[in-house]
């Protein structure tokens, strides 16, 4: 554990189930500005011979920039080896060079301040100490005392840093109070994450870090813990930095994305934005791209939810998983969803008698061609962009152009929220 500081208790007000956030930094628009990172440089040494000397330097961290605001969750993505964990591991003073010298080699340029306070600069020469910091940090394998209980576990961070939080609000709403006697070794990978969770929060963080905290879990506990991590946002006015390769997972939970790939930040932006202009945020399922709204009416008994997107009402598939931690859905919530570029299909008039709940009128603004015949088309929906990957022959068939209006088409089945 690391960190003090203080978190509200609080519920906010009109919690949310799969609720899209909101779309631009409000943080960051008043002034609101708690983190800055500055042009992070961190190597790792390679070591060979005998004696293990350092035989050459591989770059880890390239020069890497961004800033969050009060209350934010900033989502960071990349695949495995892009320098996602070292970068975290910068900003909580857990870098591995434990020699002074080895240490300036490594860390060659640092920037880092949290709350008005620098906790790394490295032209000033100053680096505090991972205990100096206030920053808890969720880990992938949640790092639990195995030597002591669960109330032990999360009593250790709360008692070192005088929380004022209340305690037993947090062990019930984490739903951990059946577990407290046991040690982690009794619990499931779900449960010790929830511990874990507690225990960052009870140490009164003024910033919270989550390294890929679900990667370990298989989908049932994903889901299941899912909603525990929406809630942390929901009470929390301190930034969250949030470590994942599953889009699906960010979009639930972070309002603005850093994507890295070798080191370095290939982009940053809204989730919405850079899913249209950047594939490998969804390389595996191809394009992809996100519409956002507003719950307009709840169709519990066709297990639907209606969401009023640019004027257009679209249906949705609504969870099914009783056993969710996070609360009801509700008319007025704002919600976004997700939708792959090759679920989406055009058609010239809006079909009759079809299985396909959603039609919606979109003009085309471009055509790109893809690889083996496809096109992906860039469309305009309102002020929001929808992508259709169809066949090179269907575009044809359909003569259709930069500037037609057409009618895109998707099943309640294929968005995910």
């Amino acid at each position: 554990m690391l960190g003090a500081a203080l978190v509200g208790s609080q519920v906010g007000k009109g919690g949310r189930a799969h609720l899209g956030r909101r779309q631009t930094r409000v943080g960051l628009e008043h002034g609101l500005e708690l983190i800055q990172v500055k042009e992070l440089v961190k190597y790792f040494p390679v070591r060979g011979g005998l004696l293990q000397r350092v035989v050459a330097w591989v770059q880890a961290v390239d020069n890497v920039s961004f800033s969050v605001g009060k209350g934010e969750v900033l989502g960071i993505l990349g695949e495995s080896g892009s320098g996602k964990s070292s970068l975290l591991n910068l900003i909580a003073g857990l870098d591995s060079a434990q020699d002074s010298e080895l240490h300036k080699l490594c860390v060659q340029k640092a920037r880092f301040s949290l709350n008005n306070t620098v906790y790394d600069d490295s032209e000033q020469k100053i680096k505090l100490k991972p205990w100096q910091r206030k920053i808890a940090y969720v880990f992938q394998d949640n790092r639990l005392f195995p030597h002591m209980t669960v109330l032990q576990n999360i009593q250790f961070g709360y008692s070192r840093r005088n929380s004022e939080l209340d305690q037993q609000a947090l062990i019930e709403q984490f739903k951990i109070a059946d577990l407290l006697q046991h040690y982690p070794q009794q619990l499931s990978g779900g449960q010790k994450q929830r511990v874990s969770m507690v225990r960052a929060l009870l140490s009164s963080p003024d910033l919270l870090i989550m390294d890929e905290p679900l990667a370990a879990l298989d989908y049932n506990s994903r889901q299941q813990l899912l909603p525990y991590i929406e809630s942390i946002h929901q009470q929390l006015t301190i930034p969250v930095l949030y470590v994942s390769h599953d889009i699906k997972e960010v979009l639930r939970l972070a309002d603005y994305i850093v994507l890295m790939q070798q080191g370095k930040t290939i982009a940053q932006g809204e989730l919405a934005e850079l899913c249209v202009s950047q594939p490998l945020l969804t390389r595996a399922e191809g394009p992809s791209f996100i519409l956002q709204g507003h719950v307009s009416a709840l169709l519990v008994d066709e297990g639907l939810l209606q969401m009023q997107c640019e004027g257009y009402e679209l249906l949705i598939a609504a969870p099914s998983d009783k056993k969710s931690a996070a609360q009801p859905v509700k008319i007025g919530d704002s919600l976004r969803v997700l939708l792959y570029a090759k679920d989406v299909s055009l058609c010239l008039t809006p079909a009759d008698n079809s299985s396909i709940l959603n039609v919606v009128p979109v003009r085309i603004e471009e055509i790109k061609q893809q690889d083996k015949g496809k096109q992906l088309l860039l469309c305009a929906l309102g002020q929001q962009r929808l992508l259709a990957t169809i066949s090179q022959r269907s575009c044809n068939n359909l003569q259709l152009e930069q500037g037609k209006q057409v009618y895109a088409q998707f099943k309640a089945t294929a968005m995910i929220k």
